[in-house]
């Protein structure tokens, strides 16, 4: 089948599939000369239209380049990362005998960098709604109370954050989850994950966000040896949350480098969850284009609809 790639290479491999153009040399792409080619190969090591779309340096640039825009969104995993998250299928939560996953709305698995920039590693338990329709973690209320904890800490982008369950628990962390989550398809895959992470990127530190968070990462080998704090879900009563968040604020951002030193903040947490006090918007290059701008700001933005909670979100603009 020959697909419309009249601009991008010769037309004599106009003919041939993807998978056939990607090992082609790179001079058969559009004003890409032979003596190019050699250049490319000789600096970079790039041979084939696969070489060059996956090379390491021109992704970095790439992202870099991204972060500048005064419009930014998050384009998605790079094909790296596409691949890894992969590895857990998700006929895994699909058909899992204890029926214990809410499958309707598939799996998230992640938010912020995927570019090796990373200063710190966090884990949540599990998504929401918000989290369903952006296909980021924490975006909702819990999402923008974590953000603000961020903010404090001198945080504004050097994060990723990851899911315990990539897909949403019906019912609470309790003893069948816990054994669950040890189950070894799920673990090496999430631990797969945190490996890497930690290998691409410059950590710092983890923090851990609830009980499910806590429990992976203690059954975990953590290799590296990083620090880890662990902290109450944002979705706790602020007669258990404050405290805990309280009692490491100060710790945490004496233990990590701050993204921005002007925005730290030290002072305690108080009084009832206050939008204006304890929240910050997501920010737009964490999420996907097109998102309403509204998503990820002032709250939780959907539910669940009471005459379906499995089949039905209801999400309502502001």
């Amino acid at each position: 089948m020959a697909f419309a790639l009249d601009k991008l290479i010769d037309k004599a491999h106009s003919d041939k599939s993807f998978a056939e153009i990607g090992k082609l040399s790179v001079a058969s792409l559009k004003g890409v000369s032979e003596n190019d080619a050699v250049l490319l190969k000789q600096a970079f090591g790039i041979e084939s239209v696969e070489d060059m779309g996956s090379n390491a340096f021109f992704r970095s640039a790439q992202m870099i380049y991204m972060a500048t825009l005064k419009t930014s969104y998050d384009p998605g995993p790079p094909p790296f990362w596409l691949d890894k998250f992969s590895g857990l299928s998700d006929d895994y939560f699909l058909n899992h005998p204890s029926q214990r996953f809410r499958t309707a709305f598939g799996g998230v698995l992640y938010r912020g960098r995927l570019d090796n920039t990373a200063r710190l590693l966090i884990i949540g338990q599990d998504p929401s709604t918000d989290e369903a329709i952006a296909r980021r973690a924490f975006v909702g209320s819990a999402g923008q109370r974590l953000q603000k904890f961020l903010n404090k800490i001198g945080i504004t982008r050097s994060y990723i954050i990851i899911n315990t369950f990539a897909y949403s628990i019906l019912g609470q962390f309790d003893n069948e989850m816990r054994t669950i989550s040890l189950e070894a398809l799920l673990k090496d895959f999430r631990e797969g994950i945190m490996d890497t992470i930690i290998e691409k990127n410059p950590i710092q530190a983890i923090l851990t966000f609830g009980a499910g968070a806590r429990h992976a990462v203690e059954n975990w080998a953590n290799p590296q040896n990083v620090r880890v704090f662990n902290l109450v879900h944002p979705t706790a009563p602020e007669n258990i949350t404050h405290p805990s968040w309280n009692d490491q604020l100060a710790d945490i951002a004496a233990f990590i480098e701050p993204d921005d030193p002007a925005v730290v903040d030290l002072s305690h947490y108080s009084g009832n969850w206050d939008n204006a006090l304890h929240l910050t918007d997501i920010p737009r290059f964490d999420l996907p284009y097109d998102l309403p701008s509204w998503h990820g700001t002032g709250g939780t933005r959907s539910r669940r609809d009471p005459d379906d909670r499995v089949k039905n979100i209801i999400w309502q603009s502001p």
